[in-house]
């Protein structure tokens, strides 16, 4: 499985890397909003996804939300299905949002196993990203 990450966090970068490469996924690292997109929307990649799960950081330090970069690839037919899950530290109140962004949420801080489980659940055939 290919995993892609954005995550501006260097040492949660080091530390995703080491457990799935673990695991035997491939893992390719987002560090900005823009470098995502960038890499996701190449006009190539209408032939197929470059990634079959996207981990996704929703506050990240001096670019859009994670949010907003998940509604970007959403409004893409080609990213509609596509297994996303967002991380956060924060509190979340309002989940009517993310409801519609069609993800699964994770709380930070999390535990190693919580993420490499969703994110095998998350990529059986026929596994909806909410869940």
């Amino acid at each position: 499985m290919k995993i892609g990450l954005l995550e501006d966090d260097i040492a949660i970068q080091e530390m995703l890397t080491l457990v799935f490469q673990g695991e035997g996924y491939a893992i390719t690292i987002y560090p900005t909003a823009k470098d995502c997109l960038d890499a996701l929307l190449q006009p190539e990649q209408e032939q197929g996804l470059p990634i079959d799960l996207l981990i996704v950081d929703w506050r990240l330090a001096g670019s859009m939300p994670g949010t907003e970069v998940i509604r970007i690839l959403r409004d893409n037919p080609l990213f509609a299905a596509l297994p996303i899950i967002l991380t956060t530290a924060a509190t979340i109140h309002d989940t009517v949002e993310l409801q519609d962004l069609h993800v699964a949420l994770l709380q930070k801080p999390f535990a190693v196993d919580e993420i490499v489980n969703l994110t095998k659940r998350l990529a059986q055939p026929g596994t909806l990203a909410d869940g």
